[in-house]
């Protein structure tokens, strides 16, 4: 294995062109102090020679990394990769980096990632919870030394801070209320894990609809599972083998849904002939399923950009950190196959 060379310092580079250190130094950051002919060449020459700046000590000395880190449960999830171009964006705009930890919905991976970020000394810290979480301690580290931390779409229930979510709520209420006047009567629910907010809020969003239309819950026909499509699977198959089918399912995400279709079809069950389907999410599969699914759009990519725009201003002390905001978007039915009426 070869050795790695030596790393390349700005007295190199000052060296070569017999300009001063602090000379460089400023080229190097742009500073108008310096000619823009000079800029260009020490530029030139520092990229030439492989020079990397060295972040770490740079931060230490501005009291500042210029670096946002984000914790995600999976980046293969649709509205995790929508609402992460959202905050890659708006983050450059800002002059941010953005670093990236996935959890894979695991608490110890996420706590992992919380201990990984503090010790980088990032600027701020934009998180998701797992499904799974229902201890939130080790974010507290971020609040006592008043580090901004951000939470958008997963949020710890009563979260002493900012926090960016969907109106989940009203998503559930729009897409039962949908089915109902679509003309389902018995309608199933495919829930995630309710030590998380968004499900909880999901499914009173279902029950109140139900309630407003004096359709009665029925809790055999509510399936909690973390939503992945084998569990969805099982949970469909689990459902029809039971003979009595319901009129309509309202499933709190995409894949779920779309693994009740597939299901569907297997048995040559007609969606939506038979049954009606609405998912969660506008995800790319919701539009390539057949028939294709009415779905609830969730703005991922605006959620993003106001996360970061929220963290931002935190960081530059233009919101108080000591006061509890939630900013909700508005959710929004988009109607596709999986609900269309039948003609008779």
């Amino acid at each position: 294995m070869k050795e790695r060379t030596n790393k390349i310092t700005i007295y190199d580079i000052a060296q070569k062109l017999n300009l001063s250190a602090s000379t460089v130094s400023r080229a190097l950051q742009n500073n108008p102090l310096i000619n823009e002919e000079t800029r260009e060449k020490i530029q030139a020459t520092a990229m030439d020679m492989g020079y990397v700046p060295n972040w770490i000590a740079s931060s230490l000395r501005k009291k500042r990394s210029n670096i946002i880190g984000l914790i995600v449960p999976r980046t293969s999830m649709y509205f995790q990769s929508t609402a992460i171009s959202g905050i890659q964006h708006e983050a450059h705009k800002y002059g941010f980096s953005i670093v990236i930890g996935q959890s894979d919905e695991t608490v110890a991976m996420e706590k992992e990632l919380a201990h990984t970020f503090y010790s980088l000394r990032v600027d701020g810290l934009l998180a998701v919870a797992s499904m799974f979480t229902t201890n939130f301690d080790h974010f507290s580290p971020f609040i006592k030394n008043n580090i901004p931390l951000v939470f958008y779409d997963r949020v710890p229930v009563d979260f002493p801070g900012y926090s960016i979510t969907g109106d989940d709520f009203k998503g559930g209420f729009l897409a039962t209320e949908h089915l109902i006047k679509q003309g389902c009567k018995r309608i199933a629910h495919f829930s995630g894990l309710l030590t998380c907010n968004l499900y909880q809020q999901r499914l009173s969003g279902y029950k109140e609809a139900l309630a407003k239309y004096n359709i009665p819950y029925d809790e055999q026909l509510v399936y909690i599972h973390n939503l992945t499509m084998d569990a969805a699977g099982q949970a469909a198959r689990e459902l029809f083998d039971k003979g009595d089918l319901p009129d309509g399912l309202f499933a709190a995400n995409d894949s779920s849904a779309v693994a009740f279709i597939q299901e569907a079809n297997k048995r040559n069950i007609a969606v939506p002939g038979q049954i009606k389907v609405v998912g969660y999410s506008n995800d790319l599969s919701s539009r390539i399923i057949s028939p294709s699914l009415t779905t609830i759009e969730q703005s991922g990519y605006n959620m993003g950009q106001k996360a970061v725009e929220t963290i931002v201003k935190l960081i530059n002390h233009e919101e108080n950190s000591k006061v509890t905001k939630n900013f909700v978007f508005p959710v929004e039915l988009i109607q596709r196959e999986s609900t269309m009426l039948q003609k008779q």
